[in-house]
């Protein structure tokens, strides 16, 4: 486990997980790519991929979360100071 670990600020559960923020990055990029091939079938969807593909670029500028694994609420992550 991570230091600084917090209880989930809604339920109080210690079932709380690190979520990186390369999830969504890896997430939207794979979804762009799968769009290109769909888009083959359905040409509208082609809008959608340069849409992804930017989403995912600016995905990574997000900040890391915690996540409950009991209610699901998310908040970002705060570092804390030593």
């Amino acid at each position: 486990m991570v230091d600084d670990w917090k209880p989930c600020q809604r339920c109080g559960s210690n079932r709380v997980q690190a979520v990186s923020k390369w999830v969504a990055v890896i997430a939207l990029f794979s979804s762009a790519g799968c769009m290109i091939w769909v888009g083959i079938l359905f040409p509208p969807l082609w809008i959608a991929v340069p849409i992804l593909l930017i989403l995912s670029v600016l995905a990574m500028i997000g900040k890391d979360t915690w996540q409950c694994q009991d209610c699901k609420h998310t908040w970002i992550k705060k570092k804390t100071k030593n």
